[in-house]
């Protein structure tokens, strides 16, 4: 397997980083204009439910494990998206012990509201970097990168110089 040097890429603006960032400014773009068209604001992980949700993930459980947080975490955003009436829990009919979550009739808007501007979002972007930019990227998205690999870890323990 070819390992990548150490030294190769900043960690500072590693692919990591800039995915994050990426997310974070799409996000911050999300809640500003729900902000500024008077709709309600959703914490972070909140967002983050509701985009799975309206891309088919309806049970608590499967959100958990996707997004890598508690069940106690999903739980405690779906109380908060269910307070300010985003989403409402239906009973799974494949298993009653269970919830699936749907967006409720007064949070539809919201939702419609959040896919335009998450649209206008990208948009921007491909006014911003190119429509080749925003299609290579979406086209290294949307592959199958496959199992996670072990690769080659060096650490190096020796102090940093001032």
């Amino acid at each position: 397997m070819t390992q990548r040097q150490k030294d190769s890429v900043p960690l500072a603006r590693g692919l990591m980083t800039g995915l994050l960032e990426g997310f974070m400014w799409l996000d911050r773009g999300l809640q500003e204009n729900l902000q500024a068209h008077g709709l309600p604001s959703v914490r972070r992980l909140e967002s983050m439910v509701l985009v799975y949700v309206a891309s088919g993930i309806k049970r608590p459980s499967d959100l958990a494990r996707t997004l890598g947080v508690t069940r106690q975490s999903i739980n405690s955003a779906m109380r908060d998206l269910e307070e300010k009436r985003l989403i409402e829990l239906t009973p799974d009919p494949a298993d009653r012990r269970c919830k699936l979550i749907h967006f409720s009739r007064e949070g539809r808007p919201v939702h419609i509201a959040a896919a335009n501007i998450m649209s206008n979002l990208e948009a921007a972007l491909i006014e911003r970097l190119g429509p080749s930019t925003i299609e290579a990227l979406l086209a290294g998205l949307s592959t199958d990168w496959g199992d996670v690999p072990t690769v080659k870890a060096e650490i190096d323990d020796t102090p940093a110089s001032p």
